[in-house]
């Protein structure tokens, strides 16, 4: 099963799970939710956009609702939502339950060699065009008493 990079699906059920750890050819995370669980989970659901498209090409994230999916609450023996498990070769690698500080899973992620270095997570500054930039299309600067 060949999914495009950058591209976060949902596990169904359990015979698609165990497929896709079968031909899994890289790491697969795998976030845990509920659409019962709120801010932590849209916490989590931004820090796995930016995570899939700065590293989707080292490991493809899947979701799971546990109120849909009951069979991997059960198996995983998941207790809290978000939850996020990162499997390695069909098994468990790291497992990571209501993070409260982002830069600790990112370092565990370099630790396992699962990435090179963290993302950049402080947002881009807006680019502010210069008067004394000779490109920058901008009407005059005013003059003093006008």
């Amino acid at each position: 099963m060949y999914v495009a990079v950058g591209i976060v699906e949902w596990i169904r059920d359990k015979a698609e799970w165990e497929e896709i750890l079968v031909e899994a050819e890289i790491h697969i995370g795998v976030m845990v939710t509920s659409p019962l669980c709120g801010a932590p989970c849209a916490i989590v659901n931004d820090h796995e956009a930016r995570f899939v498209e700065t590293y989707g090409d080292r490991i493809k994230f899947y979701k799971v609702n546990i109120l849909e999916a009951l069979f991997f609450a059960l198996d995983y023996t998941i207790l809290t939502v978000p939850t996020v498990i990162i499997f390695k070769e069909g098994t468990i690698d790291l497992r990571f339950e209501s993070l409260p500080d982002w830069s600790i899973f990112y370092q565990l992620l370099v630790n396992s060699s699962i990435i090179d270095s963290p993302p950049d997570l402080s947002p881009a500054p807006s680019p502010v065009p210069s008067y004394s930039d000779p490109d920058a299309d901008l009407p005059p600067p005013p003059q003093s008493g006008e």
